[in-house]
C-alpha cells in the first residue's frame, strides 16, 4: 500500500488550553507581533476552541474558491472563541471571512500587520477597528488641567495615544484603499461614566457575568476617561474616513446603550460584546458592506 503525502500546510499544533489567559502565551510571536500559525485550541473535551491557519489568522484554510475579508483589530474583534468575524460567513456566499485580532493589540500595530498582510495576500477587502490601545489614564492633576486650560497646539489637546491617530490612519488608507474602517464600540454611555457602577460587576458564566475590563479590577475613575479615549478615537476615524471616501461602518453607534434598560445587554464588560451578541454583530457589519460584496 503506497504511503500518503503528507500537506505540510495542513499540518497544526494542538494545545488543550479552556484559559483564555494561557492562549496567547501559545498564540502570540512576540518577536513579530503576530499570531502563530498553524495552531488548533481544544478543550479537556476535545472540542474546538479556535484554530489559526496557514497564514496565522483565526479561522480556517486559506480558501482560493472564496473571495478574501479579513477583520483587524484587538480584543474587541479577537473575541472569544472563534470570536465573530468567522460568522459573517454564512451572511455572504462565496466570501471568506478571517479574524486578524490579537488581544491587547496596539493600534499601529494592526495597521503594520494588515499593511504587511495585504502585500503578501490577495485581500478582497479589509475590515479595521483601530481598537482601545494604547489607552493612557491620565493622573489626577493632568485630568484638573486638562478641564481648566485650553491648549492651543492640537497633540498637546489629544489624548495619550490617540495624538497620531489621523495621520497614521490617513497613511494606511492611502496604501490599502480596499478597506472599510469599523468604530470601537463601548458599554460606556454619557448617563453612566459618572455613576459608581460596582453594583452592576456580576461574578459567573458568560450569560450573566459582568466585569469591568477583562480581568482589570472596577475603577469608577477610569469610566469617564475610558469613554472619552474611545469617542476621540472615534470621532478621527470618522473624519478621516470621510475625507478619505473610505466606508464606515459605525458600530458604536449601532451599539449605544444609552437607551437600553440594562447598558450590559450586548456587553461582558465595558470594551467586549458577549458572545451571544456575536450574530446580532455579524449581522450588522454585514449589513453595512453588503453592498461592497455584491
Amino acid at each position: 500500500m503506497a504511503a500518503r503525502a503528507i500537506d505540510a500546510a495542513a499540518l497544526r499544533t494542538v494545545h488543550v488550553s479552556a484559559v483564555p489567559e494561557a492562549q496567547k502565551a501559545l498564540y502570540f510571536d512576540e518577536n513579530r507581533a503576530e499570531m502563530r500559525p498553524n495552531l488548533v485550541f481544544v478543550e479537556p473535551t476535545g472540542a474546538i476552541i479556535f484554530e489559526t491557519n496557514e497564514a496565522g489568522l483565526k479561522g480556517g484554510p486559506l480558501d482560493p474558491n472564496h473571495k478574501l475579508v479579513v477583520v483587524w483589530g484587538d480584543s474587541v474583534v479577537f473575541g472569544a472563541g472563534w470570536g465573530w468575524p468567522c460568522l459573517i460567513d454564512r451572511l455572504a456566499p462565496g466570501w471568506q471571512f478571517l479574524n486578524g485580532g490579537i488581544e491587547g493589540d496596539h493600534y499601529a500595530n494592526i495597521l503594520r500587520r494588515a499593511a504587511e498582510f495585504n502585500r503578501r495576500h490577495p485581500v478582497s477587502l479589509n475590515l479595521l477597528m483601530l481598537g482601545w490601545h494604547p489607552f493612557v489614564p491620565l493622573p489626577p492633576e493632568r485630568r484638573r488641567a486638562r478641564r481648566s486650560a485650553a491648549r492651543s497646539a492640537e497633540r498637546r489637546r489629544l489624548r495619550p495615544g490617540n495624538e497620531d491617530i489621523r495621520s497614521d490612519l490617513t497613511r494606511f488608507l492611502e496604501t490599502v484603499p480596499s478597506t472599510a474602517v469599523l468604530t470601537v464600540p463601548t458599554a460606556l454611555n454619557p448617563q453612566i461614566i459618572d455613576r459608581d457602577l460596582s453594583s452592576f460587576i456580576v461574578e459567573g458564566d458568560d450569560r450573566s457575568a459582568f466585569r469591568f475590563m477583562g480581568k482589570v479590577r472596577y475603577q469608577m475613575a477610569g469610566q469617564r476617561q475610558g469613554f472619552e479615549h474611545i469617542v476621540e478615537r472615534n470621532a478621527m476615524a470618522r473624519e478621516v474616513c470621510d475625507t478619505a471616501g473610505i466606508r464606515l461602518i459605525d458600530l458604536f453607534a449601532t451599539f449605544d446603550t444609552e437607551n437600553l434598560a440594562d447598558f450590559r445587554e450586548h456587553f461582558i464588560d465595558m470594551i467586549h460584546f458577549r458572545p451571544s451578541a456575536y450574530p446580532l454583530v455579524a449581522q450588522r457589519v454585514y449589513d453595512g458592506i453588503q453592498d461592497l460584496l455584491a
